[in-house]
């Protein structure tokens, strides 16, 4: 396993939500106690076209880092699949150029998701007062919209190829409720508390049912169905949904009664699958968190918890089809998001690059901007975007939404 980026889970996720915070005037529209508890219990996942999907919810912890954790060993899993490493597959990028999406003059914003074509990208805003809007829609690299979702912590965190985004937002009495905007117009979901995380071209939203803390995945056929829950497998209760395909197959994990979970697949044809749990250099991973799929892979990190209380990741590649994992020729930090091609974009050592087999390609960095999060990565591997984190809550120096185009 893999140590190259020694960061903690607590970092991470510092890092990760300090552009979620509001600016000092005005009432704070996001509960940071909450925000940090939520940040480090989900893992963020992208969903692609080429017949799979992936979610957004935000990243637990880097890649290869260590901390300290109190689990308790888990029993001994099933044999797992041989481990291989993955081969090269098409030349990376080239030509990339990076370019600053446009805000209307907000100094502070960040990318939250895009959609497998590459023209579309959602984000928030932080102009420091309620008075403006907090959510934005960009179209190949322009302003398109500014859909208010109506709450407090208010996000967009999937579009598809239409145009149509999901996201969710808190209202008065701290319940999440899940949004869709289409046709110009912003439509609460039926099912109560709920976040929407997904959605396909066919119009098929995936996400979580019931409140935060204790979430199971659930679906909504169209934006005007009611929501249904997922099933669970036995011993399981509860998860959270990673992504829709489009063939309607959905990606997540599933947890018994306070813990953690691990891989799990809700196949089109109505039949589920527990991902099997790797093993690297000898070892058997405590738990596989997905971060995304694609081309007929999932790329994620293998968890391993040691006897002396660390918790360390490997950065991995699962084949549907055959059910065998490869291991990334580099560790990236979460989430690292998959193409077609066999590319994956990701962040390592902070820096944004696509890893194209063995081969790691650098993406250009934004001024003297050093430290990144990546969210959305188009089926062709030839638009990212993401958004710099080096400032923290200093508007002056970071927090701004990229993009990311390559010939």
């Amino acid at each position: 396993m893999r140590k190259e980026n020694p960061m903690s889970d607590e970092e991470f996720g510092r890092r990760l939500l300090a552009p979620l915070r509001d600016e000092p005037d005005g009432v704070p529209a996001i509960d940071l106690p909450r925000a940090m508890a939520e940040g480090l219990r989900r893992r963020r996942l992208r969903r692609w076209s080429s017949g799979a999907a992936v979610v957004a919810a935000t990243a637990a912890a880097a890649g290869g880092g260590a901390l300290a954790v109190s689990s308790p060993p888990a029993p001994p899993p099933p044999p797992s699949p041989k481990v291989s490493v993955v081969p090269t597959s098409a030349p990376g990028p080239i030509g990339c150029r990076v370019t600053r999406l446009p805000t209307d003059g907000v100094a502070k914003a960040l990318v939250t998701g895009g959609d497998p074509s590459g023209h579309y990208l959602t984000g928030r805003l932080y102009p420091g007062t309620s008075s403006r809007k907090r959510t934005v829609i960009w179209k190949d690299g322009a302003i398109l919209a500014y859909p208010a979702l109506g709450g407090s912590d208010a996000s967009f965190q999937d579009v598809n190829g239409r145009g149509v985004a999901v996201g969710s937002a808190y209202d008065g009495g701290e319940k999440q409720h899940a949004y869709v905007y289409r046709d110009g117009a912003v439509t609460r979901l039926r099912g109560g508390e709920a976040a929407a995380v997904a959605i396909n071209d066919a119009g098929v939203i995936a996400g979580n049912l019931g409140p935060g803390f204790a979430p199971v995945p659930g679906r909504w056929a169209s934006a005007g169905a009611n929501a249904t829950k997922l099933p669970l497998p036995a011993g399981m209760a509860g998860g959270e949904v990673a992504g829709i395909a489009e063939d309607g197959t959905i990606v997540g994990t599933v947890a018994p009664a306070h813990a953690e979970g691990t891989g799990y697949l809700w196949l089109a044809a109505g039949n589920g699958r527990r991902m099997p749990l790797p093993t690297v250099d000898g070892r058997r991973a405590t738990f596989f968190w997905p971060e995304s799929i694609g081309g007929g892979w999932v790329v994620g990190r293998a968890v391993f918890d040691t006897p002396d209380g660390l918790r360390r990741f490997t950065s991995m590649r699962y084949t549907i089809g055959t059910g065998t994992y490869e291991r990334l020729a580099a560790d990236m930090n979460p989430p690292a998001i998959g193409a077609p091609n066999g590319w994956i974009l990701g962040t390592v050592l902070d820096t944004p690059a696509v890893l194209a087999g063995t081969k790691v390609v650098r993406l250009p960095a934004y001024q003297k901007h050093r430290r990144y999060v990546v969210s959305s990565f188009s089926a062709d591997g030839r638009v990212a975007a993401g958004y710099s984190v080096d400032g923290g809550t200093d508007t002056r120096v970071g927090n701004l939404p990229l993009m990311w185009t390559c010939a």
